[in-house]
């Protein structure tokens, strides 16, 4: 299991439903403080009865689609640098230095695509990535990635339900 498994635990209620708690839970503008009330138990409905090994399954495959963007942002985020440090060079600098006209021109030919992909990606990525997201929570048996978020009170009764099955949790343990 993944760092990502460790600090979730999912459940599995009787009527098909899935819960994902977060029982360490941190606020993310100041990790010293606990959860905000209400971010530690999200709710998915499904089209299918689930195991709970799907449910990791469908962790660890949100993971590895989740560091291929962001491995290939950075690509992109580097692609759109270089391109912005060519354009400054043949456009400002090497006309300053003095350097001919024709390798200004070349690496600004060079580099305006390279800007162009850089700001292409910006554009389109994160779209791509959310698209992804939905199709491998609805190829997995969900009905939607977007969770209902749940009252403690109300996420407690169902997971104390009897018939939930719950997988194990940050301290390994689980039903």
């Amino acid at each position: 299991m993944s760092d990502r498994t460790a600090q979730s635990q999912w459940h599995i209620a009787p009527d098909g439903s899935v819960i994902k708690s977060y029982p360490k839970a941190l606020d993310h503008s100041n990790p010293q403080r606990d959860a905000p009330s209400g971010l530690k138990y999200l709710r998915y409905t499904t089209t299918r009865r689930l195991e709970l090994a799907d449910l990791y399954a469908l962790e660890e495959g949100l993971a590895r689609t989740s560091a291929l963007f962001g491995r290939l942002s950075t690509v992109l985020l580097v692609v759109a640098c270089a391109g912005v440090a060519g354009a400054v060079l043949g456009w400002l600098v090497l006309p300053l230095l003095g350097v001919g006209g024709t390798a200004a021109t070349v690496l600004l030919a060079v580099s305006i695509p390279l800007v162009g992909a850089g700001v292409l990606g910006v554009v389109l990525l994160p779209g791509v990535m959310r698209r992804r997201f939905e199709r491998a929570h609805v190829d997995r048996g969900f009905a939607s990635s977007t969770p209902k978020v749940l009252k403690e009170s109300e996420a407690k009764s169902l997971i104390d339900t009897p018939g939930t099955v719950s997988g194990p949790g940050p301290t390994g343990e689980g039903r």
